[in-house]
């Protein structure tokens, strides 16, 4: 099984079962859909049965998909949580307060602001070391330092655990 991150806030578990009509998937264009009919082109493009995800996926009692909750996920991969963050900051500001959207908007403004800022110096010497090490380009090599977006999961007692 792999838990995978379609983004900031919306992340699922895959794995390789036979997948049915009426399963949702994920694409390997990371495109989310439910399957309406299964024939040769669904079981030959890569195609990943959707076990579970942070944000549901059908309605009511027809939703095949379990839900899993965004935090422990978070939690689960070391993702920080602007709500917990703002907590140790300002422990008496209660969630909603205009202080709390003032932070979170901050915040995710100073995400966007640095989201091309991929790399430290330190990150950098290190790099440009190990290509000299190595022989590899640091081209290659950078790539090892881009976030990841999936993770090799399972379930123990019912709790999602990385392995």
């Amino acid at each position: 099984m792999k838990l995978i991150k379609i983004n900031t806030d919306h992340y699922v578990v895959v794995d390789d079962s036979e997948i049915k009509e009426g399963d949702w998937v994920l694409t390997e264009e990371n495109t989310i859909h439910q399957v309406d009919y299964v024939d040769a082109y669904t079981k030959i493009n890569g195609w990943k049965k959707i076990t579970h995800s942070t944000q549901p996926l059908g309605i009511g009692w027809l939703q095949q998909v379990k839900v899993l909750s965004l935090f422990e996920v978070k939690e689960l991969i070391g993702e920080v949580d602007i709500w917990q963050k703002f907590k140790e900051i300002d422990g008496s500001c209660q969630k909603g307060e205009y202080e709390h959207w003032l932070f979170e908007s901050g915040y995710n403004q100073a995400l966007e602001d640095n989201k091309e800022k991929k790399y430290t110096e330190e990150d950098v010497i290190r790099i440009v070391e190990k290509s000299r090490e190595t022989g590899l380009t640091a081209e290659y090599l950078l790539l090892s330092l881009q976030p990841k977006t999936e993770w090799e999961v399972e379930f123990i007692d019912g709790k999602l655990k990385l392995k």
